[in-house]
């Protein structure tokens, strides 16, 4: 069995090779004397950030994570003894502003909550595609034996991945 379960949000491929060439650009504007290289490479990894979740099974542990150029930290958790899997469809705001005018953006997104004691949850994804939300979910349902509740339409519905002993 899989002792880590591990799930990275997708990056487009446009952002790590902009985050690549300013990276490089940032690095040499810096050894030729300007601390604008300093701004570029905060922008190259901005870019490249990736967040997502892992699970250390063996340990009883998971930590939201963070990925910058295939570097890996978070802050390490006790697992609580998850009861469920919740998959639901919610709207990410996001707000836009150009000097006087600023509008209110909304799209929707799919998270995934671990749910544990009453009613306390532990966000383990969020994405904007719905078949890649059910299969993080299947994947962590099958491994820790646990069942999916799909909250994404009105009607809920729980889904059994595997039989319990």
């Amino acid at each position: 069995m899989n002792k880590n379960i591990r799930h990275l949000q997708p990056v487009a491929s446009i952002k790590i090779v902009s985050a690549i060439i300013l990276s490089l650009f940032s690095v040499y504007l810096f050894f030729e004397g300007t601390l604008f290289g300093l701004i570029l490479l905060g922008a190259a990894l901005k870019l490249s950030l990736r967040e997502g979740f892992e699970l250390n099974l063996e340990e009883k542990k998971y930590r939201n994570m963070y990925s910058i150029f295939a570097i890996n930290f978070g802050i390490w958790k006790k697992l609580p003894e998850i009861e469920y899997i919740s998959v639901f469809k919610t709207i990410k705001n996001s707000r836009a502003r150009v000097i006087t005018a600023e509008a209110n953006l909304g799209f929707e997104v799919f998270k995934l909550n671990l749910f544990y004691g009453k009613n306390q949850h532990i966000e383990a994804y969020v994405t904007e595609e719905i078949e890649d939300a059910f299969t993080v979910a299947k994947h962590i349902a099958s491994v820790l034996e646990l069942d999916i509740l799909d909250a994404t339409k009105p009607e809920k519905e729980w889904i059994n991945i595997t039989s319990h002993s």
